[in-house]
C-alpha cells in the first residue's frame, strides 16, 4: 500500500514572510539604486576602455601597413643601387615609424645603403643605432655586428672593427663564417698571425668548399692537407 502523503501546513505568519529569492532580489535592487552613479560611471569607463583598445589596434595596424609600404619603396632604391635615396628613405622610415617592426629594421638597412654609398662613418652610426635599440633575433644582431665591424674598418677604426668582428664571430648563425674570415684578415693586418689561423681552423672544421676552401689552403696549407681539403 502506497504511503500516505503528508500535507505541508503553512500558517498565516509563514505566508506573510517573503521568500529568499524575493529578499535577495529586493536587496540587489536597493543596492543598485543607491550606487546608480557608480555603476553608470563604471559602464562608461568600460566602454571607453574598449573603444580605446579598438582604436589603438586600428592605429597600430595602419602604422604597420604604412611602414611596410615605406620600406618597400626604400628597398626598391636599394636594389637599384640608389644608395643616397635608399639611405634617406630608411632614415625617414625609422623616424616616422620607429615603433613598428619595419621601422626598427630600417636602421640596419640604412647602414647597408650608407656602407655602399660609401659613407662608412655614417654607416657605423646607423648600425650602432640599430644595435642600441636591440635587434629582435640573434642572427640580426650578428649581421649588424659584422657590418659595423667592416664599416669601422673602412672608417679607419681598427680596434673597434676587431671588437665588433669578434662579437659577430662568437655568435652561432648564418654570418659566422663570414665574420671569422673578416676577423682573420683583421688579425693578420694587426700582426696577430696565430690568432688569425685560429679563426681559419675554426672555419675549416665546418668542411667548407669552393673559394673558401681555396682560401684556407693558401692560409693554412698544413691544416687543410690534414683535413683532406687539398685538391687531388
Amino acid at each position: 500500500m502506497a504511503p500516505t502523503a503528508h500535507r505541508i501546513k503553512l500558517d498565516r505568519k509563514s505566508l506573510r514572510e517573503p521568500d529568499e529569492f524575493q529578499t535577495v532580489t529586493n536587496q540587489a535592487a536597493a543596492w543598485m539604486q543607491a550606487h546608480r552613479q557608480t555603476l553608470v560611471g563604471a559602464a562608461i569607463a568600460a566602454g571607453l576602455i574598449a573603444a580605446t583598445l579598438a582604436g589603438l589596434g586600428w592605429w597600430r595596424s595602419g602604422q604597420a601597413a604604412a611602414a611596410a609600404m615605406r620600406f618597400q619603396t626604400a628597398h626598391a632604391d636599394y636594389e637599384a643601387s640608389r644608395w643616397s635615396e635608399a639611405a634617406e628613405g630608411f632614415a625617414g622610415l625609422g623616424r616616422d615609424y620607429g615603433s613598428t617592426p619595419y621601422g626598427r629594421l630600417a636602421a640596419l638597412y640604412e647602414g647597408h645603403a650608407l656602407a655602399r654609398k660609401p659613407d662608412p662613418a655614417a654607416a657605423v652610426a646607423a648600425y650602432e643605432r640599430y644595435l642600441g635599440a636591440g635587434p629582435e633575433t640573434d642572427y640580426l644582431r650578428q649581421e649588424a655586428l659584422l657590418r659595423v665591424g667592416l664599416a669601422r674598418e673602412a672608417a679607419g677604426d681598427a680596434p673597434g672593427a676587431q671588437q665588433a668582428l669578434e662579437e659577430a664571430a662568437a655568435i652561432a648563425g648564418p654570418f659566422t663564417t663570414e665574420a671569422r674570415l673578416a676577423l682573420g684578415r683583421r688579425l693578420e693586418d694587426a700582426g696577430q698571425i696565430d690568432k688569425a689561423r685560429e679563426q681559419y681552423r675554426a672555419i675549416l672544421k665546418e668542411s667548407p668548399s669552393g673559394s673558401i676552401r681555396e682560401f684556407l689552403q693558401a692560409k693554412i696549407p698544413d691544416d687543410a692537407a690534414a683535413a683532406g681539403t687539398t685538391p687531388p
